[in-house]
């Protein structure tokens, strides 16, 4: 049997129990490297990846790495956050002015660096306990096990997923999450984002078959399916849609998990998320 669970992006939505998560990244703050408070709630709307860093590790380049990332994606609301910690081996054990120097005249790093925190330890830092524990972000428990682990947090505040030290920043595993399709709003500031394209029919019990129906008479719309860390996977529709009609889409080839559903005309975009259960 094949059950769906869908939800309009701007919800927040569990992985695992479909439920919502209690908190979100945007419930959190912090101080940053030189001392002022940082409310991530500032990031409504912006993808943001959390790293935490150190000066004297053997990941240490990926300081370069991280830079040539923002630098190229910030443009499309991206932002990285790296979180300085002294837990493995005792990898950074400087101040937070000498990790702020270092990082900016050796790496030219301009993304936020936040005050030096703890990761693992009895006082890890509440937005890292957050991060690991599914009891809290609502999705997956995911151990920080060294330096220039990655997390990835979506335009809501919602986890997305997590990254070992051993995947570059510049792998297009992020790069493609960086331009899929924002759960909130449209990376094009000239398309805008409206609730009224699409809409979810659920199927019959034990049915294949999603149907979607169309909110909207428009001359042209593409309707499209992503992975959760943005890869194109098919386009399900494009053509013209009048209100009321109905589409059909087998469904039956995808794995279960998370997806997104992005409908597209020239002028207005929908993106919906939802997860399918097998």
């Amino acid at each position: 049997m094949i059950k769906f669970f869908t939800t309009f992006a701007v919800s927040i939505l569990s992985f695992c129990s479909f439920a919502q998560s209690p908190i979100t990244f945007h419930n959190y703050s912090a101080e940053n490297i030189c001392g002022s408070t940082v409310d991530f709630s500032q990031y409504y709307g912006k993808k943001v990846m959390v790293v935490n860093t150190a000066s004297f590790c053997g990941y240490t380049p990926q300081f370069d790495d991280l830079q040539n990332l923002y630098a190229q994606y910030q443009q499309y609301n991206f932002e990285i956050i790296g979180f300085p910690c002294n837990d493995f081996n005792g990898q950074d054990p400087n101040s937070d002015s000498a990790i702020n120097e270092f990082c900016t005249s050796i790496y030219g790093v301009t993304f936020l660096m936040m005050s030096k925190i703890a990761t693992i330890s009895a006082d890890t830092a509440p937005v890292y306990k957050w991060l690991q524990r599914e009891d809290l972000n609502g999705v997956a428990n995911a151990h920080v096990a060294w330096n220039f682990n990655k997390f990835l947090i979506d335009e809501a505040g919602n986890w997305v997923a997590h990254h070992l030290q051993t995947v570059n920043p510049m792998d297009p595993i992020i790069t493609n999450w960086i331009m899929s399709p924002s759960v909130v709003a449209s990376v094009d500031p000239t398309v805008h984002s409206v609730n009224n394209l699409i809409q979810f029919i659920a199927p019959a019990s034990g049915n294949s078959i999603l149907q979607l129906g169309f909110k909207a008479d428009l001359k042209k719309m593409n309707i499209s399916i992503y992975s959760v860390d943005g890869k194109f996977m098919q386009t399900i529709y494009s053509g013209q849609t009048n209100q009321g009609q109905q589409y059909s889409f087998n469904v039956s080839n995808l794995s279960a998990g998370m997806y997104f559903i992005s409908a597209q005309s020239n002028e207005y975009r929908q993106v919906i998320k939802y997860a399918l259960v097998k």
